[in-house]
């Protein structure tokens, strides 16, 4: 946990699926654990670099995996949030409501990341006069949603908790911008990736020996 959650964003979703059994793991999940640990082991001198010249401007992403749970169908919400080229904050969490559509569960997870960016600009505004955080989600609906506040039969039974976005928007604290789902820095933390677009991810996030 202390790993992921320091510099290695890398296994972040991992060990979130792994924490769920603590109380009463199987024997897969035993050899998940197993497995991770030989990954770390092979990948031990990766570590988070930033650099001086890279961009000075924190920019974040977002994602959501829907009704990824097999158990209950809640979806898992994951954001990351980059600055002088690596990162420095990324959440991976399981959705306290079950989202009835892709569009909820992306604008829910838009939510959580929308709440970090904030903190952010408040942060970063203490030391220099910046712009919008940008955020980026590769879903065009839920930017539809979060921009334009749609309102139809597939988001009106979006909680009005998480409708502060364009409340954000409006004051200029965040913009919100679209990336395909190859660009998606944030996709490690809502689903298991192949091997070779968990490196290209991986190295995405500055990541690297």
């Amino acid at each position: 946990m202390y790993l992921a959650q320091v510099t290695r964003t890398d296994i972040l979703y991992a060990v979130n699926q792994l924490s769920r059994y603590n109380s009463n793991p199987g024997q897969q999940h035993w050899s998940a654990v197993k497995h991770l640990f030989h990954y770390l082991r092979g990948t031990s001198k990766l570590k988070l670099v930033y650099k001086k010249n890279a961009n000075e401007e924190v920019i974040g992403c977002s994602d959501a995996d829907w009704a990824a749970d097999l158990d209950d169908r809640k979806s898992t919400s994951g954001y990351i949030f980059q600055l002088q080229g690596a990162a420095i904050s990324w959440c991976c969490k399981r959705q306290p409501t079950i989202a009835l559509s892709t569009c909820e569960a992306e604008y829910i997870a838009l939510s959580a990341a929308v709440q970090e960016a904030s903190w952010w600009k408040g942060l970063m505004s203490q030391f220099q006069k910046i712009g919008p955080i940008f955020i980026l989600c590769d879903t065009q609906s839920t930017i539809a949603v979060a921009k334009n506040g749609g309102y139809n039969a597939r988001t009106k039974h979006i909680d009005i908790l998480h409708n502060n976005i364009r409340n954000v928007l409006e004051r200029g604290v965040v913009n919100i911008n679209y990336v395909t789902s190859e660009e998606q820095l944030a996709d490690g933390l809502t689903k298991p990736l192949a091997a070779v677009k968990l490196i290209k991810n991986r190295e995405a996030i500055e990541i690297i020996a």
